[in-house]
């Protein structure tokens, strides 16, 4: 029945299907092989949708990282005057439309990220959590380029665009997990074979899937309540800088308001349990993990170096994608990072002698790769992530090989120069 409902309808027939019925969410390829969403935001007028949004995005760019960048300029025209930089804000926002309307393609369109149900087909993803998602990459975009535009220019990436982005992706996390990355979760059965569900990336596997089996994170545990306190408190505790102005106790503060706004939040998370409690402990996961990943590589290099080697908004900054994103595609992301900037430094070097450049524009280029490419990625090296300890293994394996390379690099240039 199912088969030649497929053919009526002008697909292929289901290569799952077993019985009278197809496995739940799968979806036949359509002739040609392209997959076509349920939802109208995959017609021209999601299109239009995303160019508005890029606009306004593109804009918002614009306005608040080009009037950060101008008011540096003119504090820096005072000390060195000079020639004044070209306005570039009407390219950056033309690229912005550009992308816009290119990751709701690929995302929604083209359904680009959804995931192999085991035979080579993909699962269909519901359509609210493309619409979610999209956005959710979307405004991780913008903060990327606002960072890889500023730290390009003066070498910083300021703490007023991973702070708050961090901030918002945990609230996103925990309002819609659904726009954590797309996995399929293989749901086995004894009489048939396994069927394959759409579902997203949590902490330590299917989010859904696993708190259908009871994951000891996804019910009201004080252990799951406890570390979810702990990774906030430790990131708001390093990351987070008290100001310059007059001394007032901490708790009538901006940073303990962000403190204690967390706290309740995740009391809050806490108490209501399942998926939403879930995807914010992937996230604050994703906090802890990325952002200590780089942190351990940043000290790492500065012994090896015998000066700071990378600076604190590195660490943020991978620290607000893991919120975004979870803790395994950041260390896949900075595993590409590293190549990504070895190729921009040899660049440099061979064009303009420059041998300290920026680690963050490196960073959030391998991350929106990850992102567009996280389908055929994840169907290659998900499995890897199912060993912890090997994952342990490598990324320690990691941290001391870096550092031990920057220690040799850092005896050997002294003889480069001497001998150029």
């Amino acid at each position: 029945m199912c088969r030649d409902l497929h053919r009526r309808r002008g697909g292929s027939a289901c290569r799952r299907c077993r019985g009278d019925s197809c496995a739940p969410g799968h979806r036949s390829p359509r002739p040609g092989g392209r997959l076509m969403s349920s939802s109208g935001l995959a017609g021209p007028w999601g299109a239009v949708a995303a160019a508005v949004l890029g606009v306004v995005l593109g804009r918002l760019l614009t306005l608040l990282t080009g009037g950060w960048l101008a008011s540096c300029e003119r504090e820096l025209a005072h000390e060195q005057p000079g020639p004044r930089a070209t306005d570039p804000s009407r390219a950056i926002e033309l690229a912005a439309v550009a992308v816009a309307v290119a990751l709701w393609w690929w995302e929604v369109h083209q359904s680009g990220q959804a995931p192999l149900d085991g035979k080579g087909g993909q699962l269909s993803l519901p359509a609210g959590e493309l619409a979610c998602r999209y956005g959710a990459h979307l405004t991780l975009f913008w903060l990327l380029a606002a960072a890889t535009w500023i730290d390009f220019r003066y070498r910083v990436i300021p703490d007023w665009i991973t702070l708050p982005g961090l901030l918002v992706a945990l609230v996103a996390v925990w309002l819609v997990p659904g726009i954590l990355l797309p996995v399929a979760a293989e749901i086995p059965r004894s009489f048939a074979l396994s069927l394959y569900s759409p579902d997203v990336l949590g902490w330590a596997g299917p989010l859904r899937f696993m708190v259908a089996q009871g994951g000891w994170e996804s019910p009201r545990t004080v252990a799951a309540l406890a570390i979810s306190v702990g990774i906030y408190a430790a990131w708001w505790w390093a990351c987070t800088a008290p100001g310059s102005g007059p001394a007032v106790p901490w708790w009538r503060s901006s940073r303990g308001a962000v403190l204690l706004a967390g706290l309740v939040a995740i009391l809050a998370a806490w108490t209501h349990g399942g998926d939403r409690f879930a995807g914010l402990f992937s996230g604050l996961i994703g906090v802890i993990v990325s952002g200590g990943l780089v942190w351990a590589i940043r000290c790492g290099a500065t012994w090896a170096l015998g000066r700071e080697a990378m600076g604190m908004g590195d660490v943020t900054l991978m620290a607000m994608v893991g919120a975004w994103l979870g803790w395994q595609s950041c260390v896949v992301a900075f595993f590409l990072a590293a190549f990504i900037g070895l190729g921009h430094g040899m660049w440099q070097i061979a064009l303009h002698r420059e041998s300290e450049l920026p680690f963050g524009p490196s960073l959030c280029l391998a991350s929106a790769a990850v992102v567009i490419g996280w389908g055929p990625l994840w169907d290659r090296i998900g499995p890897l992530f199912a060993d912890p300890l090997l994952m342990a293994a490598v990324v320690a394996a990691v941290v001391v090989l870096t550092a031990i390379t920057l220690f040799l690099w850092r005896l050997v240039r002294p003889l480069l120069a001497g001998g150029g």
